[in-house]
């Protein structure tokens, strides 16, 4: 037998455990899957930082956050995209400074 199996030996007497192998998902689930996430890229809301400035975010940002979202979906990320992460800083940093950690992010996030 070639099990896949890392069996260390503390002398006691028990069989090795088989691997489980993992199963992919069918196409259908993979087609429905790419349905909704590419509906749930267009639809959902784009969320920024609750602010009097949350009107002075670019429109090419707001404009650029779907096709973001929809390339980190092709990629299977699950987290929120450069763009988006930028569109939800800007008005927070329009409140007060921020700390020097939040302003080395957020100007990185803005030479993407």
């Amino acid at each position: 037998e070639n099990l896949n199996v890392v069996q260390l030996d503390f002398g006691f007497d028990c069989e090795p455990l088989e691997t489980q192998k993992r199963t992919s998902k069918s196409n259908k689930k993979r087609t429905n899957d790419f349905v909704f996430n590419f509906m749930d890229c267009l639809n959902s809301p784009i969320i920024v930082f609750k602010s009097a400035w949350q009107d002075t975010i670019p429109k090419d940002i707001l404009k650029n956050i779907k096709l973001s979202r929809l390339l980190c979906s092709m990629q299977q990320e699950e987290m929120a995209s450069l763009t988006e992460t930028l569109a939800y800083l800007m008005p927070r940093t329009y409140e007060a400074p921020m700390p020097t950690e939040w302003v080395n992010i957020y100007t990185w996030l803005g030479l993407q």
